[in-house]
């Protein structure tokens, strides 16, 4: 889920609205240019964070050296999912180094030593004081994700969607498969164009699940998101309805298989959404949310951009303005949604009929939002799943984190209650959105965290699957 105010936060890289999931641009990789230094010195991967109040942006620099000993770099912002940055390294010396990366206009200057690289990074008249250190192995790092060889069967297929979109997906198999029929599930990830394994900040959660179901007699599925990774389709046209459709063909894949047993739904944030949706229609034989919004999409981004007019150090009565105007705005393409229509609004024009004095960077970023708009955003917030919770009568597993700062989870767990009473909730102390064990579970914190997926959640989920 994502706030629409995210542009006043990451606008400093200008690569687009920050989302657990919004990766809409592409930016092309091209190594260029070089100058002859000790490349060997600083070769392999400098991590550090570009801090911007409250905010930190994770940059990684991958320097590497030619054959003609020159040095060469290119730059991956982890938190925007975007990797390859070309990058000109314009001077190298023992002691310095500096580049410029043009497609993002954008510098740094920087001064060498044996564990550390100290500069400035400037970018469109700001700069801000960057710290590199050398970055751990990806193994160091992401210590849970799965590694061959597996004790398991991994089997890479593709299957139809509704609408003929083919998509590629990962099955993976537990090795006694003749004994019985065996439980599977089918994954659906988050909001944002996601892997098969909902791939994000080198963070593989889906394939984590599928390791841990595997190994204890579980079979899955996950797949690419249309338009994602070796699906085929187009994820701008697509909305939380398509997806449904998507996770929906998933699970009519698996009943055809020989083998499989009772099929459930495992969907994280919108995912979890996805998975309330089918379980109303009776399509799974269960389901398991992981921090899924039980809450309107209105009112999920509206909380998530109060959290973020706070943490920009907007309060009082300007925060309150910028409220209404954000609420207001929402209602709007709502109202346009319902109508079968996607038109640019005027954002001044709206700031002055609402009589409300609102921060020019606040306008900025909403203009900017009216020019990313896509049919799964004005969906996404027209939907209310408690128009359709009380249908639902499989058995139910929903978890939230009590540090998630994207979906509130005591609210959220509050409404599945009342509205399936017997669902079995669980609100895990010091989790995040991600279900990962934190400090603040800010999305800033995400790529500092070496867990991937909690033990504890991995155990509720098995044992919840094989208590059906």
């Amino acid at each position: 889920m994502v706030g629409i105010c995210h542009g006043v936060l990451f606008t400093l890289l200008k690569f687009a609205n920050m989302n657990i999931l919004s990766k809409y641009r592409t930016i092309a990789a091209v190594l260029s240019a070089l100058v002859c230094c000790n490349a060997s010195a600083i070769t392999g991967p400098w991590r550090g964070n570009l801090e911007f109040g409250q905010t930190k942006i994770p940059l990684v620099f991958n320097f590497s050296e030619t054959d003609q000993g020159k040095t060469s770099c290119t730059l991956d912002s982890p938190s925007q999912g975007v990797k390859g940055i070309s990058a000109d390294v314009t001077f190298c010396s023992d002691d310095s180094i500096a580049l410029e990366c043009k497609s993002i206009g954008a510098t740094f200057r920087g001064n060498v030593a044996s564990d550390s690289i100290s500069g400035k990074f400037t970018q469109r008249g700001m700069t801000f004081p960057l710290l590199l250190k050398p970055d751990a192995p990806l193994e160091d790092r992401r210590p849970q994700t799965p590694r061959p060889p597996f004790p398991y069967t991994v089997i890479d297929t593709v299957f139809t969607s509704t609408d003929g979109t083919l998509l590629s997906g990962t099955m993976t198999l537990p090795a006694d498969t003749k004994s019985k029929k065996i439980p599977a599930i089918v994954m659906v990830t988050g909001s944002g164009p996601q892997n098969r394994d909902e791939e994000m900040l080198d963070h593989k959660p889906f394939a984590v699940i599928a390791d841990y179901l595997a190994r204890n007699g579980v079979a899955s599925l996950r797949y690419d998101d249309r338009g994602t990774g070796e699906s085929k389709g187009d994820f701008l046209k697509a909305t939380t309805y398509t997806f449904k459709d998507d996770a929906k063909s998933g699970m009519e894949f698996l009943k055809k298989m020989k083998g499989i047993g009772k099929i459930g739904l495992l969907g994280h944030s919108e995912g979890g959404t996805i998975a309330f949706m089918l379980a109303a229609e009776k399509v799974p034989d269960f389901i398991i949310s992981l921090a899924g919004l039980a809450e309107s999409g209105k009112e999920g981004l509206l909380k998530q951009n109060e959290l973020i007019l706070d943490q920009s150090g907007i309060t009082g009565e300007t925060k309150e303005n910028c409220m209404t105007l954000i609420s207001r705005l929402f209602d709007i393409q709502i109202e346009q949604n319902k109508s079968g229509v996607c038109k640019p609004i005027d954002i001044d024009s709206l700031a002055k009929a609402t009589g409300k004095v609102v921060p020019p960077s606040i306008i900025t970023s909403l203009k900017s939002t009216q020019k990313i708009r896509t049919p799964w955003f004005d969906t996404l917030i027209t939907i209310n799943p408690q128009t359709f919770l009380s249908k639902i009568k499989c058995p139910v597993l929903a978890i939230n984190g009590d540090k998630d700062t994207q979906v509130e989870a005591g609210a959220n767990i509050g409404i599945i209650k009342k509205n399936i009473p017997k669902a079995e909730t669980h609100v895990m102390p010091g989790l995040n959105h991600l279900m990962q064990h934190c400090e603040t579970g800010e999305m800033a914190e995400y790529d500092s965290i070496r867990e991937t997926i909690s033990p504890e959640v991995l155990d509720l989920i098995l044992s919840f699957i094989l208590r059906r």
